[in-house]
């Protein structure tokens, strides 16, 4: 089975180095064109179903996609970025001298010793993974389908990722629009990407 992970598109929030979290923001026009150069991409990988968070930026950027290419979407909560709590609206440097620069980066770290780490009430980074991670499981358990799309947030996207990797993996980048593999082999995923046009699955 495999899982075509995908990053929303721009908001006016990216622009700004403002995190969003779980609040509600939109695609920006730049945001909805780079959901439109998903299309591609995806046409050729023939995703069957796409599952995304149902916050307007994730859905509306997995919508782009299934509508061009006739397929279902459907909005999952536990597919939301991670909530980032009273950080929420900040930017990163108002996140630093309000947190204070060592919650930061106690939070953006990817090992498995700093999972616990967050900000006054929002949720761990562990906590975060174990969501979106129960969505994988739950729709490798049903068995339905061989490609699925899962239409994100950044955060969420580089923190389910890095916990199928080595804690000394390098941080994988995390652009709006990146698309990357979630392979089930053998009773083990493996991560490959970016994904890009060109790219056939075997």
């Amino acid at each position: 089975m495999r899982f075509l992970i995908f990053r929303h598109g721009q908001t006016d929030w990216n622009k700004e180095w403002r995190i969003q979290g779980s609040s509600n923001t939109p695609l920006n026009d730049f945001g909805r064109e780079q959901a439109k150069g998903l299309i591609p991409i995806m046409e050729e990988l023939k995703p069957e179903i796409i599952y995304s968070s149902d916050l307007d930026r994730a859905f509306d950027t997995g919508k782009t996609v299934s509508d061009s290419l006739g397929i279902e979407i459907i909005a999952e909560k536990r597919l939301r970025e991670a909530n980032f709590g009273q950080a929420e609206g900040m930017t990163v440097d108002e996140i630093k001298k309000r947190f204070g620069e060592s919650l930061w980066n106690d939070f953006r770290k990817l090992n498995s010793q700093n999972k616990k780490a967050c900000f006054p009430g929002g949720e761990t980074r562990f906590d975060s993974v174990l969501r979106m991670r129960s969505v994988i499981d739950e729709i490798v358990s049903e068995q339905k389908y061989k490609t699925v799309g899962i239409s994100t947030h950044g955060g969420v996207v580089r923190n389910l990722l890095h916990s199928y990797l080595p804690d000394d993996h390098e941080p994988i980048a995390i652009p709006n629009c990146v698309v990357y593999l979630l392979e089930l082999e053998m009773n083990k995923f493996k991560v490959s990407g970016p994904i890009e046009r060109g790219h056939s699955l075997k």
